[in-house]
């Protein structure tokens, strides 16, 4: 066998090919030399064929291969192009009380014309606006605060509407002029370039969804900012009080009044603290109430109470930010959605940049399965508490690895709400933890009225029912 100076061998390929074949073993390395063998890599198998347990939901993933619905949304894409440029491109830069719109005629960003505008309509004319509309027009219109109740009132009238991502849509621009007649005919323009993304727009459940859960974390936040000032207010007087005190039942109350003598201005502030710090939490359990009873009623959403650290607000933030699973081909597009993938940023010869969280997605959910990796890192006889662990000792920031493992509950919660998780032999005892939690907030006066005595026949129900295969 020749050999060159560089020690590598000057053998024709197919020899070399023809010999390690006769020895019966190929290296990694000469698999991926040889273009021969490059079709013949050694990988693993797909995960969906395993038969593992999964770490998450304690539970085998479903033998059949991942569904991907990526052909029917780019036959969605052409359809809507199709319909869209058939007709007039109009963009609607809409206010809560006005709104201007503009016509473009043509296929072409640089050089479709503005063939008619409409500047100061009345919101509430929008149904009228859109009854003088051709057919085939298409409305495009920036994502704001009523942009999906517009688009939902326009297609009631038969009008077509895509909604356009407000971060891009926004950075098009000229410095010197801008107005809402500028801004209609630019919102065209950007959807005819191409430079711009859609949006998604919700359906009336998920939306009414949003709300609850938006009005949630209000009343958490209006209850934690209620008990802080009142702590404050008594720290400023010298008075501690003991750990477990709480401060919204009657007991708490009587004790932070005979905490000192107050004077009749202070009773009053005192008064104003204790009542807002009880009206938060009031509001805070109806919305928990509510969150528990579409849980429980939901299979879906109950069916993601397998999941480690996931109770019934989580799950019902899942359905309130995420809707439609469908259109998330694949995991990853939801872990993008979310914010928990790590950004790119290469440049020449920089081979590698900084690997940290993108600083957008839904911060809201992110920031719940967080709060569930957390705990499911508590769980000792876990085993994502083993991995966690494992992965913090070798990246040495805690960080990294709650942040791996709410990613890795987020590609759980893909599977279960598409139904492609089986159900285990046998629950633990933790969902019985859990759905006894539910049953609290739900109230012993509806579980009877839903036909349940007791809590825990409401409990055994469902339990039986998480152990059905779907």
């Amino acid at each position: 066998m020749k050999i060159n100076r560089s020690g590598a061998s000057l053998e024709p390929v197919g020899e070399v090919q023809n010999q390690q074949a006769a020895n019966g073993r190929r290296s990694r390395k000469d698999v991926e030399q040889n273009s021969d063998f490059v079709n013949e890599r050694r990988r693993k198998a797909p995960t969906w064929r395993r038969d593992s347990v999964c770490l998450n939901a304690m539970c085998a993933p479903a033998p059949e291969r991942l569904p991907n619905n990526s052909e029917e949304k780019v036959a969605m894409k052409e359809a809507l192009t199709s319909e869209g440029t058939s007709g007039r491109v109009i963009g609607l830069d809409l206010h809560p009380d006005v709104f201007s719109a503009a016509a473009l005629a043509g296929r072409d960003a640089a050089t479709a014309r503005v063939e008619q505008q409409w500047d100061r309509w009345s919101t509430g004319l929008l149904e009228q606006w859109a009854r003088t509309l051709r057919s085939g027009d298409l409305v495009v219109v920036e994502a704001s605060g009523n942009t999906f109740d517009a688009a939902q009132r326009l297609g009631a009238c038969g009008v077509m509407t895509v909604v356009l991502e407000s971060q891009r849509a926004g950075q098009i621009r000229t410095a010197y002029c801008m107005n809402d007649r500028v801004d209609a005919v630019k919102l065209a323009r950007v959807y005819l370039s191409g430079l711009a993304l859609t949006v998604w727009q919700p359906d009336l459940q998920t939306r009414e969804r949003r709300e609850v859960l938006h009005c949630y974390r209000t009343a958490v936040a209006d209850a934690t900012r209620a008990r802080n000032r009142l702590k404050s207010f008594l720290s400023d007087h010298g008075v501690r009080l003991p750990p477990g005190v709480r401060l919204t039942q009657a007991s708490g109350e009587r004790q932070v009044r005979a905490a000192q003598r107050w004077s009749e201005r202070q009773s009053q502030l005192l008064d104003g603290f204790l009542s807002s710090l009880q009206q938060a939490e009031e509001k805070r359990k109806r919305l928990t109430a509510l969150m528990a009873r579409e849980v429980a009623q939901d299979p879906k959403l109950l069916r993601l109470l397998r999941l480690l650290g996931v109770r019934h607000i989580i799950a019902y933030a899942f359905a309130a930010v995420v809707g439609d699973i469908g259109r998330f081909p694949n995991p990853k597009k939801l872990v993008a959605y979310l914010g928990l993938a790590p950004r790119v940023e290469t440049s020449g010869n920089q081979p590698r940049g900084p690997e940290s969280l993108v600083r957008f997605g839904r911060g809201d959910l992110r920031a719940l399965l967080v709060q569930a990796a957390q705990n499911a890192l508590r769980q000792k006889r876990s085993p994502l508490h083993t991995w966690g662990w494992k992965l913090q000792l070798r990246k040495s920031h805690k960080n990294v690895a709650v942040i791996a493992i709410a990613r890795k509950l987020a590609v759980s919660a893909w599977y279960c709400m598409r139904d492609l998780l089986v159900a285990p032999a046998k629950l633990e005892s933790t969902i019985e933890v859990k759905l006894r939690k539910v049953a609290t907030a739900i109230g012993l006066k509806t579980l009877r009225q839903w036909g349940y005595p007791t809590a825990k026949a409401f409990v055994e129900e469902k339990t039986g029912y998480l152990l059905q295969r779907t």
